[in-house]
């Protein structure tokens, strides 16, 4: 069985420079870097707090790979173990050089370097459909107890850890039985 929607018109929410769905260190690192270099930064979650499996599943490392004579290259990502060290939210990783992070105080973490790069954040709401032009996505549409709501990005990045937006977007994947 299937049921037909009606059409609406979905009010805009907001509009950036770049968007980027999902928050965990891998869309977290994307929207720090971009506010940083001063582009207007959206970041949405469907979730209550940045950090995606980091601080909703309790994983615990982000730098597994890190081990005797590893270069590491300093990014938001060695940050993120800095940061949680300096306020007592991390212990040593016993498998490698690196730092477990405690779930919840990464949640501080991320709020404040969210915050201290000006990046705007959006909780508590899922990106359900693309809005496309042509073959170039143009943002999301949102759904949360606001309701059904557009996010209108001239760049949009997919963070989601499922490729959400791009499968939405038309690109090929391949989804396991």
């Amino acid at each position: 069985k299937t049921i037909m929607e009606l059409a609406r018109q979905i009010p805009v929410l907001a509009e950036t420079d770049v968007l980027v769905v999902g928050s965990g260190p891998g869309g977290l690192s994307a929207a720090i870097a971009s506010a940083r270099e001063g582009v207007d930064t959206m970041l949405l979650d469907r979730y209550g707090c940045f950090g995606g499996v980091l601080s909703q599943v309790g994983v615990e490392g982000i730098a597994w790979y890190r081990h005797e004579q590893t270069v590491e290259s300093n990014g938001i990502g060695n940050e993120f173990e800095v940061r949680a060290k300096e306020i007592g939210g991390s212990s040593k990783e016993t498998q490698s050089d690196s730092e477990a992070l405690d779930a919840e105080m990464f949640k501080i973490v991320a709020d404040k370097m969210v915050l201290e790069a000006s990046v705007h954040p959006l909780l508590h709401a899922m990106a359900v459909d693309v809005i496309m032009e042509g073959n170039v996505v143009k943002g999301v549409v949102t759904e949360s107890k606001s309701g059904r709501q557009a996010i209108l990005a001239k760049r949009t990045i997919d963070a989601t850890g499922d490729a959400d937006i791009a499968a939405r977007a038309g690109a090929p994947y391949y989804k396991a039985p």
